[in-house]
């Protein structure tokens, strides 16, 4: 969860920071427990395998179930029948040599109920033990705790157990958990997934992007494959969250609409996202247009970039414009030198040199926002995305890319969490468009330039350019409240 020291001390003195443990708010196991039910009635035995205080496992207690916990640390968590002080991520591995609690536990429970750990990959513990998680886990899972917990709760829950789980949702887009999200479609039965507000943790000192997640293990028979499953897209609050729970405002879809299941796409979770808009995956994206590209990344910048020009830093750096929308300046100047530091420094990488110096657009990396400039002709850039475009077409799409539309289908489809790279911008959906709407757009892509250069507000372009390009589409008032409502907020409805 970031490079240095962080402490959020809990008020038994713990370091959440450390355990990666944050208590879950009571709606959220009260609604867990409560589905679970709805789906396996009969469900006598629950276990959780880094229990905590024991949040999760309440509302099974009180229905007279019998509850199991596990955790690395005793928080002496409450109504528990059984509790064993251990590493279940170890424990699991080691299961079939030294089964939990001394006996095939796995064989006879009926739910696992989980709020895994959120540290990231950097965490002692995976540094410490990585070969041998990646040998037993495959090598996506050893990205960060919480997917080690998920797939480790997987393997280790038999055919027909129920799983509940509050998790971080970066899985749910993140190429790096392609494989993890293969694994929980080819063998779970999906029946909620629920994105939380980014607030849900926020008194106890975590801004985190969550989901509520209730699985089956095993695939279901054809029949009931086509049953729907509820879904619901992230709300601004947790209030909302909270009455979207209570009155069940879910949207049931089947998995298949779920998924962005194209070739080119990696089984991405699209939740909430209007049919109108996932039908655009099935046409051209990006890279269909001009290449997409990364380019010098200098493993420190403060070193080999300075704010101002010299004829030691000559070279101007396109780093992450950010909102700098159809014109920036430089984010500082590259040092001469560039190729001999590249032969010289392992960590400084040029990557695409034969294209990086051309003209094209530079879109921004850091942050929810994205936008796009232009970016001249023998300038360097970043390891943000940069589309090499030459010709007159890049100030149509300079428009697009400058869109309320490109911004939803980016940060509201294509990746929720992380940084955008050029692999992530050269997948954004570019629908086929009249002459007219083109012309249109090139010549609003000019204005917003200009203005843009001047210092001037281009907020009357970017307005002309959305109209275009919803009119263009004939995108239905839904959709179009939706873009306005994402674009108004796009850091806590991303």
């Amino acid at each position: 969860m970031g490079r240095h020291a962080k402490v959020v001390t809990a008020p038994d003195d713990l370091d959440r920071r450390e355990l990666g443990y944050y208590s879950t708010p009571k709606l959220v196991a009260d609604f867990i427990a409560e589905r679970i039910f709805e789906l396996r009635p009969d469900a006598k035995r629950v276990f959780d395998p880094c229990i905590g205080h024991g949040e999760l496992t309440r509302p099974f207690k009180a229905r007279g179930c019998h509850v199991s916990g596990y955790d690395i640390v005793n928080m002496s968590p409450a109504g528990c029948d059984e509790f064993q002080n251990g590493d279940f991520l170890e424990a699991s591995i080691q299961v079939d040599a030294v089964p939990l609690f001394h006996r095939p536990l796995h064989c006879d429970i009926d739910a696992i109920v989980a709020n895994p750990p959120y540290n990231c990959h950097e965490v002692d513990y995976i540094r410490t033990h990585k070969a041998k998680l990646i040998d037993r886990f495959g090598k996506a899972a050893v990205l960060n705790m919480y997917a080690l917990f998920i797939r480790a709760i997987l393997d280790y829950a038999p055919d027909g157990c129920m799983i509940g789980l509050v998790t971080h949702d970066s899985f749910l887009t993140a190429n790096g958990h392609q494989e993890l999200r293969r694994y929980i479609v080819s063998n779970c039965t999906i029946h909620n997934l629920h994105l939380c507000p980014t607030n849900l943790f926020l008194d106890q000192g975590a801004d985190v992007r969550t989901c509520l997640l209730v699985l089956e293990k095993g695939r279901r028979s054809a029949v009931m494959q086509s049953s729907k499953m509820q879904v619901s897209n992230r709300p601004a609050t947790a209030p909302e969250f909270e009455k979207v729970l209570r009155t069940r405002s879910f949207q049931e879809c089947e998995l298949r609409h779920l998924l962005l299941g194209d070739d080119r796409d990696n089984c991405e979770f699209a939740i909430g996202v209007p049919l109108e808009v996932r039908q655009l995956f099935g046409g051209r994206r990006l890279a269909e247009i001009a290449p997409c590209l990364t380019g010098i990344s200098t493993g420190n910048d403060k070193k080999y970039i300075r704010l101002t020009r010299s004829p030691d830093f000559n070279v101007p750096f396109y780093k992450n414009p950010a909102s700098r929308r159809f014109f920036a300046k430089p984010d500082g100047y590259l040092c001469s030198n560039y190729e001999i530091v590249a032969d010289e420094v392992r960590n400084f990488m040029i990557r695409n040199k034969t294209l990086m110096f051309r003209e094209g657009i530079s879109c921004s990396s850091m942050g929810v926002q994205f936008g796009a400039t232009l970016r001249p002709d023998n300038t360097a850039c970043g390891v943000n995305p940069n589309i090499i475009i030459e010709d007159d077409r890049k100030w149509w799409l300079l428009s697009y890319l400058n869109s309320k539309l490109c911004l939803y289908l980016t940060r509201g489809v294509v990746i929720r969490s992380n940084m955008i790279t050029a692999g992530y911008a050269s997948r954004i959906p570019v629908p086929e468009m009249t002459k007219k709407s083109l012309s249109r757009l090139a010549q609003l892509g000019q204005e917003g330039f200009a203005r843009a250069k001047l210092g001037r507000s281009v907020q009357a372009v970017t307005d002309a350019i959305d109209v275009t390009v919803k009119s263009e589409l004939g995108l239905s008032e839904s959709t179009n409240r939706l873009l306005d409502q994402f674009e108004c907020d796009p850091i806590r409805l991303a």
